[in-house]
Parts: C-alpha cells; sequence; structure tokens
C-alpha cells in the first residue's frame, strides 16, 4: 500500500501542471514562516524530499500539506530535517584530507596561527578531523593562536556536534593510533577528547542567507553546493570567495565544481580531489 501511494505521488509530481506552482507556494511559506530559504535549492531534490513528507501525513498535495503545517506546528521542523540530510563521518574521503595536509604544509608554517571554517558542518566530524589535523601540523603556540569554526543551518546538528559523541561506524576512517590520541570509548561510544573539543567554536548561520566569516585561511565546504541551482551556487560561492583570504585553501566535494565565472581564481591543488588555492589577485 505504502508503494502504491509513492507511486501515486511520483506521478502527481511528474505530470500535475499545478504541483510546481503549489511547491514554490509551500516554500515561500516555510520561508516566511521560519526564514528557512530552500527556493533556490535543486528542485528535483527538493521535490523528492517533498514527496516523503507528503506520504509521512498521508496526503496527496502541497496545498494539502500547508494545511497540516498550519494544525501541527511541530511538522516544520520534521519537513527541515527531510531537507536537510547530512551523511558525515571523520576523515571522509581521506584522499582529499591527506591531499588537504599536504596543502597546508606546503602554504603554511607549522608557527602561525590559522582561522579556519567548517561550512556545513553538520554534526561536527569535519570540524574535529579539521581539528584533529591542525593539532599534529602546528605548533602548541600556533595553536592556541588558531580559531576553527563550525558552521551550519541546523542547531539541533550543532547541538549534537558540541557533545561530540559518536558511533564506531563514523570512526572507519580514523586509524588505530588516533583514536587512542583524541578519542575516550564509553559503552561502545566515542567522544572526542577535551583538546580537540576546545579547538572548534560552533555556531548556527545559513550561507544562504547570511554573511559569511572573514579573513579565512582554509574553508571546508563540502556537499553544500550539490543541493543549490546554479544561480544560487554562483551566489554563494561569492560569499566563500569573499570570505577567504588570498593564497587561502578551499576544500570542496568531490561532486562540486567552482562556478565557472570564478575558476580563474583558483588553482586546483590536488588532480583527483577538488583541494583549491585561491590565487593572490592583487
Amino acid at each position: 500500500m505504502d508503494s502504491q501511494r509513492e507511486n501515486s505521488l511520483r506521478l502527481l509530481a511528474e505530470n500535475c501542471v499545478n504541483f510546481d506552482a503549489e511547491l514554490l507556494a509551500l516554500l515561500d511559506k516555510v520561508y516566511s514562516e521560519k526564514g528557512w530559504d530552500f527556493r533556490n535549492y535543486k528542485m528535483s531534490s527538493v521535490k523528492r524530499r517533498v514527496m516523503k513528507r507528503l506520504n509521512a501525513r498521508n496526503v496527496s498535495s502541497c496545498a494539502d500539506y500547508l494545511e497540516v503545517l498550519d494544525s501541527d506546528k511541530a511538522e516544520y521542523a520534521r519537513f527541515f530535517s527531510s531537507l536537510t540530510i547530512k551523511v558525515s563521518e571523520f576523515f571522509r574521503e581521506p584522499e582529499a584530507f591527506s591531499a588537504l595536509e599536504a596543502a597546508m604544509a606546503s602554504f603554511y608554517r607549522r608557527s602561525e596561527g590559522l582561522r579556519v571554517w567548517s561550512c556545513g558542518a553538520a554534526y561536527g566530524e569535519e570540524a574535529y578531523t579539521l581539528a584533529i589535523i591542525l593539532s599534529e601540523f602546528l605548533s602548541p603556540g600556533a595553536l592556541e593562536r588558531t580559531r576553527i569554526f563550525a558552521t551550519d543551518i541546523d542547531g539541533a546538528a550543532l547541538d549534537c556536534a558540541r557533545k561530540a559523541r559518536y558511533r564506531d561506524e563514523s570512526l572507519r576512517n580514523v586509524s588505530t593510533e588516533r583514536r587512542r590520541a583524541y578519542f575516550e570509548e564509553e559503552e561502545g561510544v566515542f567522544k572526542v577528547r577535551f583538546g580537540i573539543r576546545n579547538l572548534v567554536k560552533f555556531g548556527c548561520l545559513d550561507i544562504v542567507s547570511h554573511s559569511p566569516l572573514l579573513k579565512i585561511d582554509v574553508l571546508a565546504c563540502r556537499n553544500v553546493f550539490i543541493y543549490f541551482n546554479k544561480r544560487l551556487q554562483e551566489e554563494v560561492f561569492w560569499k566563500i570567495d569573499y570570505a577567504l583570504n588570498p593564497g587561502g585553501v578551499l576544500m570542496m566535494g568531490k561532486a562540486e565544481a567552482i562556478p565557472s565565472s570564478f575558476a580563474y581564481g583558483y588553482e586546483r591543488l590536488a588532480a583527483c580531489t577538488n583541494i583549491y588555492r585561491k590565487r593572490d589577485r592583487r
């Protein structure tokens, strides 16, 4: 029965001329009520995720779902979670982090403090990975002067990140030596040690609607752009470019690309990874 309903909803999305208009009305309402702006996300992805919420609430149109939102305010949080699915782990795509370590060794001194930003930090795995790498690369004095900022649109995810407790599957790319050095195991849960936790400052920031952080030396923004349409990619990358210092290092997801209008300003550092250095255009 559930399969039949999903199929019928899929057909509705594909064939009903009113669906796109209703979807935009839904996204406008969400923005008006909550300030979450999904209107320039890739519509194919948004449709799939909205359909799941329609199916979960046993309604067959966005218009009906608007009534659900009016009658059940808790549904907003479920809608938000559905559209901001997070998949992460420590040292995800290890070759990318190896390239990042090599880039930092090439362009930065061990004695200088850095400003680092994990944009789209989700549950914190990426930010803590950066903290581990920096703790191994920098001198103790430089590490004290280093600031690691981790931001995300989802405040609930950031609350989990601050607790820094993870299941074993999140650490599958972490070596035995690093597990011993940077994690404490408590009944099958691995907690990031205080020395690493204390390096990361978490904060809620929507890169779509908020201003970026500034004067950043290393910026990780991975698997964020895959959700945006081309216009929004351009708008958001302008903020990324503005945030990053000349000569700074940018880390993007391997399925992502720098918008063509900005590509001239960046040098790819590793052939099979999306690690770039911003050219000094002064």
